[in-house]
C-alpha cells in the first residue's frame, strides 16, 4: 500500500454547549495508508461524521493536525482548504446531493470547472462520459436525478467523485438511502474501486458492511477503541 495518505496526530474537537463542553474528538491519531479502503464506524455521536469532516476539509480542530496527502491542513484558510477538497478528497454522501437541473453527465462535469486544470469542454465530457460507462451508466448519462433510481444517483455521485481523480474517496454512509440489494451493489462498486488503487475512508454504522472494508477504525465517544 505504500506511504500514508491520511495522517492525524492528538486530533481534537470540541464545542462549548451552554456551559458544557462536547468533546467530539479527544485525542484521535490515525493513518491511513495509499491503497487501503478504511471503515469508520461507530453508534450516532461517536465523532466518526466529526472526523470525516476534518478529512474532508470542513471543518477545523480544536487543537492537533491533519495531513492530507502530504499537505497540513491546519494553517489553511477558506480558499486553501477549498482547492484541497477539489484536488484531494473525492466526496460521496447518503444523499447524493445532485443537482436537480442538471443531467448526470452535466453533474459529473460540474467539479472539473472549478479544477485548476485546464481542460477543454471536450476533455471534460469526453472523462465524464468514460466514468459514467465505468459505474455502468452509459445508457443514462442524459437522464436527470428524478429520472434515476436511488442506487444509478449514488453511481453518478461516485463518478462525479472520481472526475479529478482525488487522492482519497471519502464515503458517507453511501448506501444509507438504498435497500439491502442496490447497497450491495453500490458496496461492490467500492471493493472493485479499491482493487484499482484507489484509496477509500467509508464511514458507516453497518458493522456488516465496514467488515467488508481492509480495515476498520472503531470510534466511541470521541476516542478511537481497540478492535
Amino acid at each position: 500500500m505504500g506511504d500514508d495518505v491520511i495522517r492525524i496526530t492528538n486530533l481534537r474537537k470540541y464545542y462549548l454547549v451552554g456551559d458544557y463542553i462536547v468533546r467530539a474528538l479527544d485525542g484521535i491519531n490515525l493513518k491511513i495508508a495509499r491503497g487501503d479502503f478504511t471503515a469508520i464506524m461507530g453508534p450516532s455521536g461517536s465523532g466518526k461524521s466529526t472526523l470525516m469532516n476534518m478529512i474532508g476539509c470542513l471543518d477545523s480542530p480544536t487543537s492537533g493536525y491533519v495531513e492530507i496527502d502530504g499537505e497540513v491542513t491546519n494553517a489553511m484558510d477558506e480558499a486553501e482548504l477549498a482547492e484541497v477538497r477539489n484536488r484531494k478528497v473525492g466526496f460521496i454522501f447518503q444523499q447524493f446531493n445532485l443537482l436537480s437541473k442538471l443531467s448526470a453527465l452535466e453533474n459529473v462535469i460540474t467539479p472539473m470547472l472549478y479544477s485548476p486544470d485546464r481542460l477543454s469542454g471536450r476533455e471534460r465530457r469526453e472523462r465524464a462520459e468514460y466514468l459514467l460507462e465505468k459505474v455502468g451508466l452509459k445508457d443514462r448519462m442524459r437522464h436527470r436525478p428524478n429520472e434515476l433510481s436511488g442506487g444509478q444517483k449514488q453511481r453518478v455521485a461516485i463518478a462525479r467523485a472520481l472526475v479529478n481523480d482525488p487522492a482519497i474517496l471519502l464515503a458517507d454512509e453511501p448506501t444509507g438511502a438504498l435497500d439491502s440489494k442496490t447497497g450491495d451493489q453500490i458496496m461492490s462498486l467500492f471493493m472493485s474501486l479499491n482493487e484499482e488503487g484507489r484509496t477509500i475512508v467509508f464511514v458507516t454504522h453497518d458493522l456488516n458492511l465496514g467488515l467488508r472494508c481492509l480495515s476498520q477504525v472503531y470510534i466511541k465517544d470521541g476516542k478511537i477503541e481497540d478492535a
